[in-house]
């Protein structure tokens, strides 16, 4: 069986090859820690004359105003990852109140007579009976209008109007 048999020159290559490597090593390390300035021969891209439609023109800057970094844009946009979530939806809004009206009458009707060309009507109010004549105010209620077949109420604090109907004529 042949051995294989290695070239005369091969320790110098080796050595020659190592030396290229740390060459290589030493010229990375440098170009990483040293910050080497912007060239002033450097020239912005060529851009067409005329914009095409659609594009807008490019914005003319001042060399001295610096653009905000993008972690200060999202910094204004930032949120609690972590912040207590509730996932429940939101309860309905209550809801509106309602305008306030006047309570129902606290009268009911007991007769009427006509007196002198004038209606007189007789409401009854839990146990007192009360002769009324148009003009009278009565428990927050002053009578409007007194006819044959309804009396009119105006309930003062709502400033709101109350029929009372007799029923008929007679």
């Amino acid at each position: 069986m042949l051995s294989p048999t290695l070239p005369p020159n091969l320790p110098s290559a080796l050595s020659l090859r190592k030396i290229v490597l740390a060459v290589a090593l030493i010229a990375t390390i440098i170009a990483s820690v040293v910050d080497f300035p912007a060239s002033d021969t450097m020239q912005p891209p060529l851009q067409s004359a005329a914009p095409t439609a659609g594009t807008a023109p490019p914005s003319k800057l001042p060399v001295t105003e610096v653009q905000p970094s993008l972690r200060e844009q999202y910094a204004t946009q930032a949120v609690d990852l972590f912040a207590p979530r509730d996932w429940q939806p939101p309860p309905p809004p209550p809801p509106k109140a309602a305008a306030p009206t006047a309570p129902p009458l606290p009268f009911r009707y007991l007769g009427k007579v006509l007196e002198g060309g004038e209606v007189l009507a007789f409401l009854g109010q839990g146990t007192r009976t009360h002769l009324l004549r148009r003009g009278d105010v009565l428990a927050e209620y002053k009578i409007e209008d007194i006819t044959p077949a309804e009396m009119t109420f105006v309930y003062l604090p709502l400033n709101e109007k109350q029929h009372l109907t007799f029923g008929s004529e007679n």
